[in-house]
């Protein structure tokens, strides 16, 4: 019996990224999430909580490893393929259309790199791709209610994944008051039966921005920028969506693109909201890669859609150019010695970690440390997730950390080392955040004899940093 290319294809990458989430250790922020996912909520601080929950997921069925921490992501970023693969074959492309899209998806640079992380990006691509997928097929089916209330549930649910899916709503609603068509299907109860979905989906994530002072959205909602005009950060924006996606891609989607057709209209419409309003964003601001990614899987149909007529030659080469920069992304993260790219990048920061806390560790020996602070919350997720069995606390940015409830009363008056990076940026005093302060040591996180990353340890105890009231008032 043949196997379809679809299945092949998932198959595979879904091998490539399950054997990475297995062999990369955690970069900083999927411990962050691996810590929110210690204690699931309605919400957080960063980033609305889908991916904490997917972290939860996993850690039940595999336990709180770095594979249980990601494999609900791997999988989630899998079962885009063939969801890619139905959306062309909605749209009016033959098998080989739907299979070199299904190709496409899984040869974008951006996916290639996150498909085994357990990051917002996860949930919020597979979401995304399962909404404009549902809101196609009902189209095609008649606009039946139980297909538009399906519609809605994964919107809500895309947007309890990132912020970045509201753009998916404003694309439809775009669609349903520009077009005709779409004029047609508002005059109808179906797509307000599908926003009752979604809003019902997002109750719970409202109510908890409500009674937490709308923090949740705080960070998110703040990050438009206010500087003027800047041509660089404009330029590399667009530079790098020809980068990641590829000239080849690019060209093939806008060939698909060009094509008339409803379903076309309805799927641009989905897509194009989210890198327009980017590109504004850009004018005054860096825009990170990442950022783009829900969009790649239906660039990637437009692509399949566009490439039924390119030479075969063209389109090995298209996938030779997203297979290649991959695997040279993947050579510098996997890179042993000296960083090949300085600073905070996510390739740094999964060297070295085994040497660094047996120093650590004997470091709490030494001083009778009960627990650990800490003022950045990358090294408080990475702490937290390397040694459960002692107590990881910020002792800044506190509204980062209010699901994990109040500090521990007992451990006002315990003896702690403070942990923190020589790199981070602005001057630090440790004075000012706990009453005692006991002489610093260096650690420093080695890889191949190259030193990745340079701490200061002190012993500390008492904390006074604000938010520790209950610490410094007696009684």
């Amino acid at each position: 019996m043949r196997i379809p290319s679809v299945t092949l294809t998932t198959l595979a990458f879904l091998a490539l990224h399950l054997g990475l989430a297995l062999a990369i250790p955690l970069v900083q922020d999927e411990a962050y999430y691996a810590l929110w996912a210690t204690v699931p909520s309605a919400g957080y601080y960063d980033h609305p909580p889908m991916i904490a929950w997917w972290i939860w997921a996993g850690e039940q069925l595999f336990g709180v490893n770095r594979f249980g921490v990601r494999v609900v992501s791997v999988l989630g970023f899998a079962l885009v393929t063939p969801m890619v693969w139905q959306i062309a074959r909605l749209l009016g492309g033959d098998r080989r259309a739907a299979s070199l899209a299904a190709l496409f998806y899984n040869l974008s640079i951006v996916i290639l790199a996150l498909g085994f992380t357990a990051t917002p990006d996860a949930p919020s691509v597979f979401f995304w791709t399962a909404s404009a997928w549902a809101i196609l097929a009902v189209r095609q089916r008649g606009d039946g209610p139980a297909g538009w209330a399906l519609a809605g549930v994964l919107m809500g649910l895309g947007v309890l994944s990132k912020f970045t899916n509201l753009f998916l709503g404003v694309g439809l609603a775009g669609w349903l008051l520009v077009t005709r068509d779409g004029r047609r299907v508002l005059r109808r109860p179906q797509p307000w039966l599908a926003a009752l979905a979604a809003l019902a989906v997002l109750g719970p994530f409202i109510w908890w921005n409500y009674s937490n002072g709308w923090i949740g959205l705080e960070r998110q909602f703040g990050r438009i920028g206010t500087e003027g005009f800047q041509w660089r950060t404009l330029a590399t924006y667009l530079v790098s969506i020809l980068v990641l996606a590829g000239p080849v891609i690019l060209w093939a989607a806008a060939r698909g693109l060009g094509r008339p057709g409803a379903a076309r209209t309805l799927l641009a419409w989905l897509m194009l909201p989210l890198p327009i309003y980017l590109a504004y964003h850009a004018r005054s601001a860096e825009v990170a890669g990442n950022w783009l990614a829900p969009v790649y899987p239906l660039l990637a149909v437009f692509a399949g859609l566009g490439a039924g007529r390119m030479r075969a030659w063209v389109v090995r080469a298209a996938a030779a150019y997203g297979a290649g920069l991959t695997a040279v992304a993947m050579a510098v993260a996997l890179w042993p010695g000296a960083p090949l790219v300085p600073g905070q990048v996510p390739p740094n920061q999964v060297k070295g970690w085994p040497a660094s806390l047996r120093q650590i560790e004997a470091a709490l020996g030494d001083t009778g440390a009960e627990w650990i602070a800490t003022a950045d919350y990358g090294l408080a997720g990475l702490l937290s997730f390397y040694l459960p069995e002692v107590p990881v606390w910020a002792v800044v940015e506190l509204k980062r950390y209010r699901f994990r409830g109040p500090f521990p009363a007992g451990l006002c008056t315990r003896q702690a080392v403070l942990i923190h990076s020589q790199d981070a940026p602005g001057a630090f005093d440790p004075a000012r955040l706990f009453r005692d302060v006991g002489p610093k040591r260096e650690i420093l996180r080695r890889s191949r004899g190259a030193t990745v990353e340079r701490y200061w340890l002190w012993p500390v105890r008492g904390p006074i940093a604000p938010g520790f009231e209950a610490c410094v008032t007696p009684g």
